[in-house]
């Protein structure tokens, strides 16, 4: 009898990741972006990884390529198969709230929803439609990227709008990122560190915060969308609807468009002319006043989204840095850091300079006089694995 295995599917903008697990545990990925005009495919084993022709049109067209790659480097054997897929799910709406196996309706609700939030259900709609047509005898489960916030209380989920429309329009704060922060709960319980009082700053080409107490959610800065809180790599963060109005006017902008414009066009792209934080730094150093500004905007904003997440929970044991900039960048951990000593949170020089992307969870504060700081690395694709196990 074949044996199967579960794809995780993540599509993103600009991206399509992909992890093939047997249980729980990760056999191979594959990452296909967007890169000089071209899509660049990259397969990792192992330690191994290993670039891989393709030619494909564009990124919807990824999910034909997954099964021969695997195949062709014999990620899956001849004895295997692909039963089950979980698809990160981001989405506003109570209903994705939850990890959810897709049947039509869940199809017809996601098609509903496009129009709240075109921009992000866009892709995922896409990769639905490419996976149904490419594994459709496999069990696909939405693991939504909200479900880990759900636990909040409910005067952390709602904006200050009539109770009745909010409820009726179903408009809440419903949080995101949530799979990368319970990737880090898990691997905090799964060694012992897990403090009562928990803040995660994901910081990537997405950015939020996000407090746990002993364990659960207790508020995201992320709200309806995730264009809302931190400054982002080309999201503006939250801004105020008046100013909205305004800039739709003077830029004659319709609804659709200044939508893009807020998630494509602005953040750290539009404040520095770069959406890379590695390149407005390089620019600070050589004097770019512009660069400087962007980037005093972007730490001074994940220096009050830290602090807000810590008068949530009363007080702070604890700060993890996750996703691809926090777990890379040492100098931004270190920026960053240097505006929370006021909470008794420290970095070890040392540690810090050598925590670039650790493969465990790393310690990298000042033992002698600071509360923990860690750097973990986010596993969202493992979190959707062991959920579509468990949905399916």
């Amino acid at each position: 009898m074949a044996s199967s295995l579960t794809l995780v599917a993540n599509p993103g903008s600009a991206s399509r990741k992909y992890g093939l697990y047997a249980g729980v545990d990760l056999r191979a990925s594959l990452h296909f972006e967007w890169l000089d005009e071209k899509i660049i495919c990259t397969l990792r084993m192992g330690e191994s990884q290993t670039p891989v022709a393709t030619s494909l049109p564009n990124l919807n067209a990824a999910a034909t390529q997954v099964l021969d790659i695997f195949f062709k480097h014999q990620a899956i054997l001849p004895a295997e198969h692909i039963g089950r897929i979980g698809l990160r799910i981001v989405a506003p709406g109570m209903y994705f709230t939850e990890h959810r196996t897709v049947n039509q309706h869940f199809v017809d609700t996601l098609q509903h929803t496009r129009s709240r939030a075109p921009l992000h259900i866009s892709a995922t709609l896409e990769e639905l439609k490419a996976l149904h047509h490419q594994f459709p005898k496999a069990t696909i489960v939405g693991a939504s990227d909200s479900a880990f916030h759900a636990s909040r209380p409910d005067f952390s989920q709602y904006y200050g709008l009539p109770l009745e429309d909010a409820e009726k329009l179903d408009i809440k704060r419903f949080g995101y990122h949530g799979l990368s922060a319970e990737s880090v709960v898990r691997q905090l319980k799964k060694i012992g560190k897990l403090t009562p009082r928990l803040v995660i700053a994901h910081l990537g080409s997405g950015a939020s915060a996000t407090a746990v107490y002993r364990g659960k959610s207790v508020d995201n800065t992320m709200g309806y969308s995730p264009l809302e809180g931190l400054i982002m790599a080309t999201r503006s963060g939250s801004v105020d609807f008046a100013a909205i109005r305004a800039l739709k006017a003077g830029l004659n902008m319709d609804d659709a468009r200044a939508e893009e414009y807020l998630n494509n066009q602005s953040g750290l792209l539009g404040l520095g002319g770069s959406n890379d934080i590695r390149e407005l730094l390089k620019h600070k150093q050589k004097g770019d006043k512009q660069a400087a500004l962007a980037l005093d905007i972007y730490f001074f904003n994940v220096q009050k989204a830290i602090g807000q997440m810590t008068a949530a929970m009363g007080g702070i044991d604890q700060l993890v840095f996750t996703g691809t900039v926090g777990e890379r960048n040492p100098l931004v951990r270190e920026l960053i850091a240097s505006r929370l000593q006021y909470l008794d949170l420290w970095l070890n020089a040392k540690l810090n300079r050598a925590a670039k992307q650790p493969t465990q969870p790393t310690i990298v504060s000042e033992h002698a006089h600071s509360k923990p700081v860690l750097v973990v690395a986010a596993n969202e694709a493992g979190v959707i694995a062991a959920h579509t196990k468990d949905q399916s």
